[in-house]
């Protein structure tokens, strides 16, 4: 009985350690997370002094269909990819200039922040 004890203790440990962490970024005194509309991601940027430095749609087409896997389960979605290059104010008044990925209008993707200054 003090070895399975033993087992369900190591298969927790190991399950707290592969789960991924939430994605976000703060922006200010907003935090910016994934699945936010578009428009919730501008507000932020207006409210905290930061910008929309570039938009690009990488080659894709109104209708073209985006395939995601999501806690297990296969999902189908049509909307245009957009990317915006971002410039954001940190908390430790520093700015970080960050890629955003949406498809659709709901935020996708962040990626990892990098010094503007």
């Amino acid at each position: 009985m003090n070895k399975f004890i033993s087992y369900i203790y190591l298969i927790i440990l190991l399950l707290a350690f592969t789960a991924s962490p939430a994605i976000a970024l703060r922006c200010g005194n907003d935090l910016i997370l994934e699945g936010d509309t578009t428009l919730k991601v501008r507000i932020a940027l207006k409210n905290n002094g930061g910008e929309i430095i570039e938009k690009t749609y990488p080659g894709a087409k109104e209708g073209r269909s985006i395939n995601s896997k999501k806690r297990g389960k296969h999902s189908s979605h049509t909307g245009v990819i957009e990317k915006w290059f971002i410039r954001s104010p940190s908390g430790y008044g520093r700015t970080y200039c960050y890629e955003l990925t949406f498809v659709g209008s709901k935020l996708k993707e962040i990626g990892s922040g990098v010094d503007c200054n």
